[in-house]
């Protein structure tokens, strides 16, 4: 990493500490794609403020891939800084017009407003120019399913599980078959989101979001797994 680039993270991380900035989290996170188990791993840093009444997120990305099915081996250095909508919203965190990133599920929510049974199928899909979250086409399912003991780091937390499930169908262009007759496409059509959230304070503790080929092929593509580690 060069001088500049040093300087330009310190300050983005800085910057907010003065316009209402919330704690530093920082997540550890490991990715197995297809055909290729635990090719990337690393963490991301998160600062959330307040400026005018609007909430910003600086997302500081430091993760390595070790090559395989999609990516070279290279180390993904990066800060994301997003305006964040509250509530049940889908997004990326992504480096400059990148369409593809790191997916994150409701990382800004009040934990009181789903109570166990809560159930809806309005889910903010804050990914306009994704490739595949782009499609209108999305019918999505979200569940409080229970509250459970999640023991991270060598500490016990009361949280709240929750599911979420998402499909399109394959009937749009983008989940076109590869090859007539084939039963896969060659892009993202199903995904399950499982969360765990602190009944105490809110903060997304774990998550493990999974993707798969489009309706009916059930085929990975992708595991995400974020785990707070402060």
């Amino acid at each position: 990493m060069t001088f500049l680039k040093q300087c330009l993270i310190v300050i983005s991380l800085l910057l907010p500490l003065s316009i209402s900035a919330s704690e530093d989290l920082k997540y550890n996170y490991e990715h197995d794609s297809l055909g290729d188990r635990d090719d990337a791993q690393g963490d991301v840093t998160f600062r959330t403020h307040i400026d005018n009444g609007t909430t910003f997120e600086y997302a500081h990305v430091n993760i390595n891939w070790k090559g395989g099915f999609f990516k070279s081996s290279i180390t993904d250095d990066f800060i994301q800084k997003k305006e964040i909508k509250n509530g049940l919203v889908l997004y990326d965190i992504v480096e400059g017009n990148q369409k593809k990133g790191y997916s994150v599920f409701a990382r800004h929510i009040q934990v009181n407003n789903y109570p166990v049974g809560f159930e809806t199928k309005k889910i903010i899909n804050d990914e306009g120019r994704h490739p595949d979250f782009s499609d209108y086409d999305w019918i999505f399912k979200f569940k409080a399913e229970r509250v459970e003991n999640l023991q991270i780091n060598g500490r016990s937390h009361k949280a709240l599980f929750t599911k979420l499930w998402g499909s399109r169908p394959t009937s749009t262009t983008n989940c076109q078959m590869t090859q007539p007759g084939m039963n896969f496409s060659n892009s993202m059509g199903e995904i399950y989101v499982e969360t765990w959230f602190d009944l105490k304070d809110s903060k997304l503790l774990k998550q493990v979001f999974t993707k798969y080929g489009c309706v009916p092929s059930k085929r990975l593509i992708s595991k995400e797994t974020w785990t707070l580690a402060n």
